[in-house]
């Protein structure tokens, strides 16, 4: 598996795990898959500080809205 198609896995699994602990919502699809990208940037993004010591770059835009959760969308 290529690494793009390996991390897109593991955010649709992890966005089926958060639809599900919500109790499978209708018509929200693109909300958890936009949901648990943001966290696996987040995810990688701290990942990468602990390997090279450079903070996360805390002024992009993703950042900001990072914390949001589906209801304050």
């Amino acid at each position: 598996m290529q690494k793009n198609t390996a991390v897109a896995e593991q955010i649709r699994q992890t966005a089926y795990f958060l639809w599900e602990q919500d109790g499978r919502p209708e018509g929200r699809a693109m909300d958890y898959w936009l949901r648990a990208k943001a966290m696996h940037q987040r995810q990688m993004a701290f990942d990468r500080w602990l390997a090279e010591g450079t903070p996360p770059d805390r002024s992009a835009e993703h950042w900001r809205d990072a914390g949001k959760t589906l209801d304050e969308s």
